[in-house]
């Protein structure tokens, strides 16, 4: 998003910054510990790292929202549909359900200790899937191409 002299809005792309880096952080530190789970003599750290809630992924859900009300602050309701906001909500989508559906299940089972090695490697790939999502949507939020 380009700068503003606006206080709401540095603050609302300032949320948007953050919950994005924290969130596409924690699924991407998830997916490492995910590919060492899969070899039984790093399972005991990986166990450390998985006993907490990995809460900090769920950061993702209000990445969109803030980079909308930002825009909406900014009176930028024009860029709603253009490519990179379009663009954004569809990667934003697709890392939303991949967190749903392969990250957290997988955590599960990481957690519970069961099918350690399929679990571990489906949340690598999920790792590896949720970074180039971010990086296309960071790509987009920087260029913004109409």
């Amino acid at each position: 998003m380009l700068a503003s002299s606006s206080g709401p809005y540095d603050a609302l792309v300032a949320l948007h910054v953050v919950c994005a880096l924290a969130g596409f952080g924690a699924v991407a530190i998830s997916g490492v510990y995910g590919g060492l789970a899969r070899k039984p003599s790093n399972q005991a750290e990986t166990a450390r790292y998985f006993a907490s809630g990995g809460r900090a992924e769920w950061l993702i859900f209000p990445v969109p929202f803030f980079g909308l009300a930002a825009l909406l602050v900014d009176h930028r309701s024009d860029d709603l549909t253009d490519v990179w906001v379009l663009g954004g909500s569809v990667l934003w989508i697709a890392a939303a359900a991949l967190l749903l559906v392969v990250v957290r299940p997988a955590e599960k089972r990481l957690r519970s200790g069961e099918e350690i090695a399929v679990a571990g490697r489906a949340l690598m790939l999920a790792g590896i899937a949720s970074d180039v999502l971010f990086v296309a949507a960071l790509a987009l939020m920087v260029t913004q191409p109409g």
